[in-house]
């Protein structure tokens, strides 16, 4: 008898994320300190944190065991790609509400 996982019951592995992306009201800190160094370790390449109150994105890159090696901060007029999708451009006020 062979056991099934149910999808649920699965996680990605690192090779298999190619981008994580968070989104910072009240969570900069948080996400920008321990959820970097977290995935720095776990070697996710490429990690955004959106700064919605600050209108900016965090673009965490290169990671290592003592946390990412590249970190750029981008102004919302600024354009962007994924890693591994170096094709599909975003400008980062894509990413944001407009502004009323």
């Amino acid at each position: 008898m062979t056991s099934t996982k149910e999808p649920e019951d699965y996680h990605p592995t690192p090779s298999e994320i190619f981008l994580i992306i968070e989104v910072a009201d009240t969570s900069l800190k948080y996400d920008t300190e321990v959820k970097a160094s977290i995935y720095a370790k776990s070697g996710i390449v490429d990690y955004w944190v959106l700064d919605v109150n600050r209108r900016k994105l965090h673009v965490y890159r290169l990671p290592s065991p003592q946390g990412y090696q590249s970190e750029t901060i981008l102004a919302e007029n600024v354009e962007i790609s994924p890693l591994v999708f170096p094709d599909c451009m975003i400008t980062v006020r894509e990413m944001l509400r407009p502004i009323a």
